[in-house]
């Protein structure tokens, strides 16, 4: 089971990373080099729940569907 931490720590810096990083969600003002690090990512993701769903029946483990 994972443990949730209901209130973790933030510092101040990790607020603004933050507000920065959901700025540039919202706007899409993403880099060349970023677009690419996010489809990357994206397609890992997708490599990996395959697997996940082939070792498991075709099913997803989390919803049972």
């Amino acid at each position: 089971m994972i443990r949730t931490i209901p209130n973790p720590e933030t510092s101040r810096e990790d607020v603004i990373r933050f507000r920065e990083m959901m700025r540039k969600c919202v706007k899409g003002e993403f880099t060349a080099a970023e677009k690419t690090q996010i489809q990357n990512r994206k397609q890992e993701m997708k490599r990996v729940e395959k697997i996940i769903r082939r070792n498991n029946g075709g099913k997803n483990p989390i919803l049972g569907y």
